[in-house]
């Protein structure tokens, strides 16, 4: 006992240091910490650009029809992206985002790779008639896009330290979230002034992917020009 009491007393104390990665609390002095994110940063590719692609794709189909551009009947036809490219693809995305020391993109593309996996298959059961397309299934449905505005805003927020382009993505898919889960709240999708309300939501999510697409193309072409083509608006 001892001879532990004496070893421990030599270990230098934990500290709390913060990172792009998010707080480490450990032995190793803030040069080390900051040296291994680098080295992390530097040996996996940016996988940024794939996650907003695939939630810009998602987004910007499921968004026409929540706009009111297509009848709600066409929602099925955005299912296999929403499983697939926006769903299984971007959540693999924030999988080499977290590898690459990155909580805010880790968390945004597992997030909505998860909501938009969720939501393909909401749309997948109401179109095969197991899911009531009316009642409580859409009321928790709303409560479900009430739920993702919140994080959106919530990483929006943690954005702002970043650059204009992604919080413009954040801050638009989270009024887009808000407005098109309202009429699910009130259980009165497509009814009247709602269908107002959702059409404005769809809209705002048609921009979110806007800027998604616009901010993938300037991390891709920036990287490979090696300077600044397409600015974001701080840093990448």
């Amino acid at each position: 006992m001892a001879e532990i009491r004496a070893i421990d007393e030599t270990r230098p104390l934990k500290r709390q240091s913060w990172t792009k990665a998010g707080p480490v609390v450990s032995h190793l002095d803030d040069r080390e910490i900051f040296e291994l994110e680098d080295r992390a940063v530097a040996t996996i590719a940016d996988p940024t650009p794939l996650g907003l692609w695939g939630l810009a794709t998602g987004t910007w189909m499921a968004g026409t029809v929540i706009a009111g551009v297509f009848p709600q009947s066409a929602m099925v036809a955005v299912v296999p992206v929403l499983l697939v490219f926006a769903g299984l693809v971007q959540f693999i995305a924030g999988l080499y985002a977290f590898r690459r020391s990155n909580v805010l993109a880790a968390t945004a593309f597992c997030c909505f790779g998860s909501f938009n996996a969720t939501a393909g298959i909401i749309f997948l059961l109401q179109n095969r008639g197991i899911l009531a397309a009316n009642g409580d299934p859409v009321v928790l449905l709303g409560f479900l896009l009430e739920s993702f505005a919140f994080i959106a805003l919530a990483l929006a927020v943690a954005a702002l330290r970043m650059n204009t382009s992604i919080v413009l993505v954040l801050i638009t898919l989270a009024v887009g979230y808000a407005l098109g889960g309202i009429p699910n709240l009130a259980n009165s999708v497509g009814q009247g002034g709602w269908e107002v309300i959702q059409a404005i939501g769809g809209w705002f999510l048609v921009a979110s992917a806007f800027f998604a697409y616009y901010t993938g193309a300037a991390i891709v072409v920036n990287s490979v020009w090696n300077r600044t083509v397409l600015p974001l608006g701080g840093e990448a």
